[in-house]
């Protein structure tokens, strides 16, 4: 028909291209989310597995030593592989103050009265030298630090020690919005402090190492460069 143009093979094929990469770069657009979303979890390494149970002798017995049917054993965490609860409540605080002032001041003088026995004097003046020197310091510094750490955490027994004290250990791994957080926390429990709810403080714990970070997008925000850091590392002033 007269008056309208239609596109020529070479158009099509070029326009047919552009659909398709348009096409390719939204559904890579929306595959990680996708793909993160059904990523199947993985579990985190248990610290310590517990003793094999032994096989119930066919003798009849309803209860069975060496099984877990407990009916009047203690339910508290006293063997490699028990539970135990930790509550994390860890409040620090510190602070620091220093004033240090330094003041010190000289001054020394001379004049010439006699020559050779007779009068001293250069045009009528009395030669004479003097000099004052005077120096003061003062610097003040003061710091204040606040920490709370408020979380509770489940842990293995992986060690029972001669003494009865428990070595524990446990991490805790959460996903949010791209970035994980980590909580973890190892140490040694005296038997006598976990309560009969099978908890325990981490105030509690000796030789506690109680750990609190994350890895994402919002704590590369928050972390200084390496590059920066070289010549923080350097820089003199």
């Amino acid at each position: 028909m007269p008056g309208i143009a239609f596109p020529g093979p070479r158009a099509r094929s070029l326009g047919a291209a552009l659909l398709a990469a348009a096409l390719l770069l939204g559904g890579c657009a929306a595959t990680p989310s996708d793909k993160m979303a059904l990523r199947p979890l993985k579990p985190l390494r248990i610290p310590a597995q517990p003793q094999p149970m032994n096989a119930h002798a066919p003798n009849g017995a309803i209860w069975q030593r060496g099984t877990n049917v407990a009916l009047f054993q203690d339910t508290r965490a006293h063997r490699v592989g028990d539970l135990i609860t930790i509550l994390i409540a860890e409040n620090a605080n510190a602070s620091k103050s220093t004033n240090t002032t330094i003041a010190k001041s000289d001054s020394i003088s001379a004049s010439l009265t006699s020559l050779f026995g007779g009068r001293a004097s250069l045009g009528g003046y009395t030669p004479s030298l003097g000099a004052t020197s005077a120096q003061k310091f003062g610097g003040n510094g003061a710091t204040t630090q606040s920490n709370t750490f408020t979380s509770t955490l489940q842990a293995t027994v992986v060690q029972v020690m001669g003494n009865g004290n428990l070595e524990v250990s446990g991490q805790k791994e959460v996903m949010l919005n791209g970035g994980h957080e980590f909580i973890r926390v190892v140490g040694v429990v005296r038997a006598a402090d976990v309560t009969p709810q099978n908890t325990v403080l981490s105030t509690q714990i000796a030789d506690a190492r109680v750990e609190y970070s994350g890895n994402g997008s919002v704590y590369d925000a928050a972390t200084v460069p390496w590059l920066t850091r070289f010549f923080l590392s350097v820089w003199p002033f």
